[in-house]
């Protein structure tokens, strides 16, 4: 399955597994850099890399955890006998590795695990792993259950998207109507003029719930959330500054750095203007939460870092369509009112890159454009780069592969594309990158979240729209970027191919399309195939039965997109979000089912990977013989799984433990800090005896329950441990709809005090959905222990209270046991309670059942049998008192 080379070549293949070919990449221009430079970038470099867990745990919480248990297995078994299962072992972790996580990097559905459960705990066992059974249940839920964790990030449907989304971004149980409230109050209470300039809250944070039910941001930072990570990132960063190019690269560093220490993001936004300002240095970095793609409403960024280099020649024209910045701002084809009146502080370059990490890698962007945030882009500009080696890697991999040969029959269109293909892609890739990302502007008082959910695809719609434009325009030729005025065609025609046809070679059968990228691709071509088909500019044909694009008109084609482009920077500029999504909505979703599987047929024959990602480079630090950095050198010889398992080994910096015992452990340390010794002693006298009380009020626990990351195995694990707060606790987060008649038995059975009995009842039991018949099954079974009745009656009265009655038996089911247990002086108090309540709930508010009750009850003496006398006499009572409906 893997292949390992020395000295890798530019897209040379590194391993193949699943969909997904790893590549290799060269950085060739780092060796004319100077020594200085070069211990720069390999501080830089460390970095990067030091952050990589971020982003796993981001996408997943349970990614890490996962990821670590899979590696453990694979180092064990690797020096054994490999089997069909350890292949399918190797696969899920190699899968693993490329999307951080245990979602596919593109589609965000969940990879399931195809090695058996069987082989699965025998390789735990062999190597080692000792997990709670608890543990057990919930990785195999985690690897095997499709209906767990389904998707990392969902974007539309009729479910909550926050909710069905397996992002760690939110705590569980929060929605998106209240997330959304949360970040708008915080705008909204900024003081008037910072709401021209407003911070980016929920950039770099964790959304979860305080005991007090209100929400509050998790920051990260050194002292918080992803803490030794972020430490470990500042201690590169701060050893990097010796070696910076100029004061100003160092200030940035120092800022970043300031940052990461206090997570303020104000100081994130200085950061970004005093590093958009420099830009006269060779070596640059992105490092930080950048991209907020995978958050389903677009507030938190993913983590992520990047080294690269300018390549000087090669950026001759990024140069050239920046200084030309505000022509193309000012002949964009969109509303005056949109564009910007004085386009500023452009910077584009065309680079190598070094090193990849966090959601960079190894999924690699070919482009980047920086910063986000509106306000910052308007008044201080942006940062575009092209990532030429990167590109390079791409199209070398690229040939030969018999992709054209399929999808382009037309012998004179595939040999134009082969002839411009190459250049005029990078050009479009500078366009967007270098000005689409920053054109055009907001009108005063919207806001850059207004479209939520859609405006990753929207934005990336718009970039696109404006490179594919301007790619056409004479001005190329007058600028000495073409030289072939037909050149833009190239790009026209496989952008088509691709945003019709070719990528949905990246979804499964039956899906529809997810990634903002690609749905952006998706909502251009089926726009202008909508709009050109009818006037025969463009359109889907059968060509010896296979279908095939043909462009008549590129001229059309080209105004199809003016048109577009003008609506979508409307949208943006206006915050229409019903426009945008119904544009996203009918053109970006969803996927032709005949069309989709004649792709994926043709493809087939062809075995290519329809994704691609990248192994990095690797830095090595130079010493001299007094153990001072003197130099960094670089080597293309790691293979695919050798990286990876280094990267883990090295760079681990964050807990792998699951997230089961992480989360009992903050329950566990918050119960400690809300002790209550009185109240622990005061029960302890009363006879409740725990291994642990904390002596916590039920109030307080429910409060803390409503933070819990509730799931039935940390239930079944609090109620194994002998404290009295995490068995209550327990019985508060289970999942009722998961609770079957078997675990609810297991559950009253071990019950073994009056407190926990009616805990039990109440926060529990009484959620089943077919609580009675539960009730029904425990009269009648044999194995009930009467403490288990006293449980089963007490359910049967809140029940009652309720208004829920059995449907299927008579209620003498229940009367009559009732009775029984009330009449029994051999029985325990708490039994004989239970039945009276029974009795009394089902009597109140019909006069019919009261009289059946009152019939029911025996005769009794205060001085024969005072405690049965008592028990009925209160039963009277309250029958009589209660009102009675008609």
């Amino acid at each position: 399955m893997t292949k390992e080379a020395i000295e890798h070549r530019s897209g040379e293949r590194i391993a193949r597994f699943a969909d997904i070919e790893v590549l290799s990449y060269r950085a060739d221009l780092f060796g004319t850099l100077t020594p200085k430079q070069r211990m720069l970038c390999y501080h830089l470099s460390e970095a990067a890399l030091r952050g990589r867990d971020i982003t796993t745990i981001q996408n997943c919480r349970y990614n890490l955890w996962v990821r670590s248990l899979m590696e453990h297995i694979y180092i064990h078994l690797s020096q054994s006998e490999q089997t069909d299962d350890f292949a399918l072992l190797e696969e899920y972790l190699f899968c693993i590795w490329f999307a951080n996580g245990i979602h596919h990097h593109y589609s965000g559905a969940k990879f399931i695990a195809r090695f058996s459960p069987e082989f699965l705990r025998d390789s735990l066992r062999e190597a080692r792993v000792e997990l709670e059974p608890e543990e057990q249940v919930l990785l195999e839920r985690v690897l095997y259950d499709a209906d767990f964790l389904p998707k990392q990030t969902e974007q539309s449907g009729e479910e909550d998207i926050i909710k069905a989304s397996s992002v760690n971004f939110y705590a569980p149980g929060i929605t998106r109507s209240e997330a959304e409230s949360h970040y708008k109050n915080l705008i909204e209470a900024l003081p008037e003029k910072e709401k021209s300039y407003p911070p980016s809250f929920g950039l770099n944070t964790r959304l979860i719930r305080s005991t007090s039910g209100e929400l509050k941001d998790e920051v990260c930072s050194t002292d918080g959330l992803y803490g030794p990570a972020i430490e470990a990132v500042v201690a590169s960063l701060e050893a990097a500054i010796p070696y910076t190019e100029n004061e100003e690269q160092a200030t940035c560093i120092r800022l970043l750095c300031d940052y990461y220490r206090t997570g303020d993001v104000r100081l994130y936004d200085r950061f970004c203007i005093r590093w958009v300002e420099n830009n006269r240095t060779r070596i640059d970095f992105i490092n930080g939460f950048t991209e907020v793609y995978a958050d389903p409403i677009g507030i938190h960024g993913s983590w992520e870092g990047l080294v690269h280099m300018q390549d000087e020649e090669a950026g001759r024209r990024t140069r050239i369509i920046s200084k030309h910045a505000g022509w193309f701002e000012a002949h964009s084809p969109i509303d005056a009112r949109f564009r910007k009146e004085n386009p500023r502080g452009i910077s584009a370059t065309v680079v190598n890159v070094l090193t990849i990490a966090g959601d960079s890698y190894p999924a690699t962007p070919i482009g980047i454009n920086l910063p986000n945030a509106d306000w910052i882009r308007a008044e201080h500009g942006s940062k575009s780069v092209t990532i030429d080696n990167i590109t390079d890697a791409y199209n070398h991999a690229a040939r030969g592969t018999g992709l054209y040969e399929e999808f382009i029959p037309d012998e004179e269109v595939r040999r134009h594309v082969e002839l411009h293909a190459d250049l005029t892609d990078s050009l479009h890739t500078d366009l967007h990158e270098c000005l689409g990302h920053g054109s055009g502007q907001l009108l005063p008082g919207v806001s850059g979240d207004a479209l939520g959910e859609h405006a990753s695809t929207l934005e990336e719609t718009r970039a696109d729209l404006f490179a594919l434009y301007f790619l056409a325009d004479p001005k190329m030729i007058e600028l000495g970027l073409l030289t072939d005025p037909h050149a833009y065609k190239a790009n026209y025609y496989k952008y088509m191919l691709n945003g019709l046809m070719t990528q949905l070679v990246r979804i499964k059968r039956g899906e529809v399309i997810e990634e903002a990228h690609m749905r952006n691709r998706a909502l251009i071509a089926r726009y202008v195939l909508e709009h050109a088909e009818r006037p025969g500019a463009m359109s889907l044909v059968c060509q010896g039965g296979k279908t095939t694009l043909v462009i008549e008109d590129y001229e059309a084609v080209r105004a199809i997109i003016a048109d577009l482009l003008a609506e979508v920077q409307r949208i943006k500029s206006e915050g229409d979000y019903t426009a945008g999504k119904a544009l996203v909505e009918r053109y970006a979703v969803h996927v032709d089912p005949l069309l989709h599987e004649e792709v994926l047929t043709r493809y087939a024959k062809l075995d290519i990977a329809p994704y691609k990602g990248f192994v990095n480079p690797r830095l090595r630090p130079v010493y001299n013989s007094e153990g001072r950095l003197t130099d960094a050198t670089i080597e293309y010889t790691e293979g695919y799984a050798e990286q990876m398992l280094r990267y883990s080994a090295e760079y681990g910096f964050l807990p792998a433990d699951s997230p089961l015992l992480q989360e009992a452990r903050r329950l566990r340390s918050h119960l400690r800090r809300a002790m209550d010794g009185v109240l622990s002693a005061s029960m302890r006298e009363k006879g409740l005896h725990y291994g642990i009380n904390f002596g916590v009020t039920r109030e307080h626990l429910l409060r803390l329950a409503r933070t819990a990351d509730a799931s039935a195995p940390l239930a079944d694990y609090l109620w194994r441990r002998d404290v009295r707060e995490t068995k209550i606790l327990a019985t508060m987060i289970y999942p009722a709809e998961e609770l079957t008649h078997e675990r609810a038995t297991r559950f009253l059975r071990e019950a073994d005090n009056v407190e926990l009995r009616e805990q039990l009842t109440a926060n529990l039991l009484e959620r089943m959905p077919e609580a009675m018949q539960s009730i029904i099954r425990w009269i009648e079974s044999e194995a009930t222990t009467p403490d288990m009745m006293t449980g089963a009656l007490m359910l049967a009265a809140r029940l009652f209270t309720r208004g829920i009655f059995p449907e299927d038996v008579p209620a003498e089911k229940l009367l009559a046991p009732a009775i029984l247990y009330l009449s029994d002086e051999k029985q325990k108090a708490e039994l004989r309670r239970a039945s009276a309540l029974l009795l009394k709930r089902y009597g109140r508010g019909s006069a019919e059942r009261t009289k059946k009750v009152l019939s029911l009850l025996p005769e009794s003496s205060q001085d024969t049998a005072p405690v049965l006398y008592e028990l009925c006499e209160d039963i009277r009572f309250e029958l009589d008192f209660y009102p009675k409906g008609e």
